[in-house]
């Protein structure tokens, strides 16, 4: 008989304690959810604001090569490997009212560990002697190469011009001579572009990073991306006339959580940029993060 009681004592003592045991757990599991969904909007939108920061780095608003021709770069990572041709640092992409914006950034940037003239050049000088062959060790394997490569062209500290390459030696031809002389030491970096956008999967969407060798995911839940530019006469545009007139880029996400919670149902609408989002309807939190970056390069002659 007390073995009965025992048993049904504990029965209605599991009853009131499992339930509220489980809704526990269920919180604390929603709530480090939405600290890991905080915390990886934050890294992402860390991640382009620092490079935007380095927007048009040495080459100025307007890259040009020392005949004051545009920059052509291989696109490899698109089929059909097509010709881009780089008239501004910044290349806006608005979607207007249907589409996530997309954002184009044209930069020099150096090589780790960085390359520099083991001798100095002459003006009109088409060959450099570097301290170290590219493309070999301690750096990458992918640092200079000549066209049909989209690492085929360089900058030199300084110069605010971008040369082609004719080869990957360590005694570096180019294209076109120097415009002015370089002295040893000298930095050498190369031309790099990145285009962010996003890209269906799945039926959701995904950030990418395209710096025209591969098309790199940077998350895989991000539902909506906006840029809006800060013009010199302090208006705030979604497609600036004038891309030269930037100083500075206002970039928004809306990142979705990776897993969804089945005591949530998100109805919310996002409006941000010139697009809103939602609502889904769906189990997913999503929140919206946005920085305002300035792009200091962008503004100097």
């Amino acid at each position: 008989m007390e073995l009965v009681v025992a048993m049904g004592l504990a029965a209605v003592v599991g009853a009131i304690v499992l339930p509220a045991t489980l809704s526990l757990q269920a919180r604390g599991l929603a709530e480090a959810s939405r600290a890991d969904l905080c915390a990886r909007g934050a890294r992402l939108l860390q991640f382009l604001a620092n490079d935007l920061r380095a927007a048009a780095f040495l080459v100025g608003p307007l890259p040009r090569r020392v005949d004051g021709a545009l920059p052509v770069l291989v696109h490899d990572s698109r089929p059909g490997n097509p010709g881009v041709t780089l008239a501004r640092a910044l290349l806006p992409d608005d979607g207007g009212a249907e589409r996530d914006d997309a954002l184009t950034v044209v930069r020099a940037e150096s090589f780790f560990p960085p390359l520099h003239l083991a001798a100095p050049a002459l003006a009109g000088a088409t060959t450099l002697q570097l301290d170290r062959r590219p493309n070999r060790a301690p750096g990458s394997s992918r640092e200079i190469a000549p066209a049909p490569e989209a690492i085929s062209h360089v900058v030199l500290a300084n110069h605010r011009t971008c040369y082609p390459v004719g080869n990957d030696a360590q005694a570096l031809q180019l294209l076109e001579g120097l415009s002015v002389p370089a002295p040893a030491a000298t930095e050498l970096l190369g031309l790099r572009v990145r285009r962010y956008h996003l890209a269906p999967s799945g039926g959701f969407s995904r950030l990418r990073c395209d710096d025209f060798t591969s098309d790199e995911i940077l998350d895989d839940a991000v539902d909506g991306l906006q840029f809006e530019y800060l013009l010199a006469d302090g208006r705030l545009v979604d497609l600036p006339a004038d891309p030269q007139a930037v100083r500075a880029v206002r970039v928004s996400l809306l990142v979705r959580d990776l897993r969804p919670d089945r005591d949530y149902r998100d109805r919310g609408v996002y409006r941000f940029g010139n697009r809103s989002y939602g609502p889904y309807d769906d189990r997913y939190r999503r929140i919206v993060v946005s920085e305002m970056v300035e792009v200091k390069n962008h503004a100097l002659p």
